[in-house]
């Protein structure tokens, strides 16, 4: 069964049910931008509301070939309960397009809430920076806590009819809530794949560790072919390096020279830029390679 189709499915399944109130200043919802009757795309927002004004993340594309992060800004009404933000300044993306290419989310809504439901939803129209408009339709989130718990009760579900009915494993597995919800808060590349980050620095620091079991993992690292590190052994304490970015892409190649006892190499790599952090896991396979392109901006840091 299609992912991104069972994702949808849960978010339409939460629309019609009791979800808990917000009650801090962090938000963090999960749904889906809607753009005909069957087309739609995984979006997650997250951000902190100071006054009347939020700032944060949008994720366009979870786990898809398009995953997408960017800066959101906007205001919220706590009285009126009426939203509105804009995507600005992508911070990595796993697509192929130029940031110029780009069609960034400008949205308008409300959170709906009453003692059986809290839903937010609205219409938004992508524009390109050339203020051309790219795409038109509907946002649809609830909360990630919410879907968390909706995926609790369908696995209970799930373990009375198995008994009854055999269910695809891959099915199964991928319903599980800490593998499901994984998709939508980690980045990872696997073997061959390549993710663009975009940075206001010259100088960038990465730390690296063992994400899963420290079970011996190797690694060799390079920068634009220069290698930075050889053969070594990922630890889960955090291995500091900083690489001068001379040139305006800078590909850092992470290669897997041994994936210990598991396999599989399970690497995390966090880039800081000012006060940015980007953070990928490389899921990788013996003797493969995965990319994280850096690109260096110019112009004022976000």
């Amino acid at each position: 069964m299609n992912k991104q189709f069972l994702f949808f499915l849960f978010i339409i399944s939460v629309i019609n049910v009791n979800s808990q109130e917000i009650k801090t200043n962090d938000f963090e919802l999960l749904g889906a931008l809607i753009l005909d009757a069957e087309t739609f795309m995984s979006f997650k927002i997250e951000f902190s509301k100071r006054g009347d004004l939020i700032e944060g993340y949008s994720y366009t594309d979870m786990g898809g070939e398009n995953e997408t992060k960017s800066y959101i800004r906007g205001k919220y009404n706590s009285n009126t309960k009426e939203i509105a933000f804009k995507e600005s300044d992508i911070l990595y993306t796993k697509s192929t397009f130029l940031p110029e290419e780009f069609c960034f989310i400008d949205f308008k809504g409300k959170f709906k809430e009453n003692n059986k439901k809290k839903l937010l939803e609205g219409d938004f129209f992508g524009i390109y920076n050339d203020k051309d408009t790219c795409a038109t339709g509907k946002l649809k989130l609830v909360s990630t806590r919410f879907v968390e718990k909706k995926l609790v009760r369908l696995n209970k579900k799930l373990d009375k009819v198995e008994k009854i009915k055999k269910i695809d494993s891959l099915t199964r597995n991928d319903l599980k809530v800490e593998v499901y919800l994984k998709k939508f808060s980690e980045t990872r590349i696997a073997s061959g794949e390549k993710v663009s980050v975009f940075v206001y620095t010259d100088k960038l620091k990465v730390e690296i560790w063992d994400y899963g079991k420290e079970d011996g993992d190797e690694i060799s690292l390079f920068n634009n072919e220069v290698q930075l590190l050889k053969n070594y052994t990922v630890q889960k304490k955090r291995k500091t390096i900083y690489i001068d970015l001379k040139e305006k892409e800078n590909l850092l190649k992470i290669i897997t020279k041994n994936a210990g006892k598991l396999k599989t190499n399970t690497t995390k790599v966090k880039l800081y830029d000012y006060r940015r952090e980007y953070e990928v896991i490389a899921d990788l396979e013996v003797g493969m390679a995965a990319f994280i392109n850096v690109v260096k901006l110019t112009g004022k840091k976000q």
